[in-house]
């Protein structure tokens, strides 16, 4: 199972893998970009590492309104004077979507990206993106604390009341 993120942002304001690095570090968070720290986000993936978790996840990048049709996404209407698209493509991995997040959260903060998360159809504020880092970061957390004990997963407790077929509902179900 893959999940993609997009965010929307004019090319021009597009900050150097550096300044998004620095951006996060600012907001208290143990992140790192592994290379590329002097380009901009391209088509080669970001190697990533948070709290000590490596990881990596594929990105691309393309022309807004393409993507907007090549996902049928007619519920994105807000899109102004953002004319490229950076879609973030990650799998089961905990830190992944933590470090996805963050590096949402700083293309918001230098560049007023519009964030969505497509497999909900969903926009993203930055108020939702800070408030889902802790929750990824305590379930990496508990994935590692499992790890080194060599247990069985412990099925996540339910705290979402949403639906569930909610993002976090779907990720957890994949560890359980």
């Amino acid at each position: 199972m893959s999940m993609t993120q997009i965010a929307f942002i004019r090319k021009a304001d597009l900050p150097t893998n550096g300044q998004i690095q620095e951006t996060i570090q600012k907001l208290g968070y143990d992140f790192k970009i592994l290379s590329g720290l002097d380009k901009q986000i391209d088509e080669d993936g970001l190697e990533c590492n948070i709290n000590g978790h490596q990881t990596y996840f594929e990105t691309y990048v393309d022309i807004a309104t393409n993507t907007i049709e090549d996902n049928e996404a007619d519920y994105i209407t807000d899109i102004t004077d953002q004319d490229t698209a950076i879609s973030f493509v990650w799998g089961a991995d905990f830190a992944a979507g933590a470090c996805i997040g963050l590096i949402s959260l700083a293309l918001i903060d230098h560049s007023n990206a519009l964030i969505y998360y497509m497999d909900d159809q969903m926009k993203y504020s930055r108020e939702m993106l800070v408030a889902d880092t802790p929750q990824f970061l305590e379930e990496l957390q508990k994935q590692s604390r499992r790890t080194a004990n060599h247990q069985e997963p412990v099925k996540p407790k339910q705290t979402n009341t949403q639906t569930k077929n909610t993002f976090w509902n779907r990720l957890k179900n994949i560890f359980k």
